[in-house]
């Protein structure tokens, strides 16, 4: 994981594909699917790498929960 310094605070930690198939349990393929489908949000690009803040990956899960609990009412 990378973290991002601001002064003495530190903001979001941004995560690899591989972490954020880890957190999701699903696979890398499916992580870049989802985010091609917009289930996911798109990776931020840093330099050649592409890395996901670790808050928009929580506001989608939650976003998805909601939805899903909306569905079932």
């Amino acid at each position: 994981m990378t973290s991002i310094f601001m002064g003495n605070h530190m903001t979001d930690q941004f995560l690899t594909d591989r972490e954020v198939a880890e957190r999701l349990g699903v696979s890398k393929a499916t992580v870049w699917r989802h985010a091609a489908a917009g289930i996911l949000p798109r990776p931020v690009k840093l330099g050649h790498s592409s890395r996901w803040p670790e808050s928009d990956i929580a506001e989608a899960v939650d976003r998805l929960k909601a939805q899903r609990d909306g569905e079932a009412a």
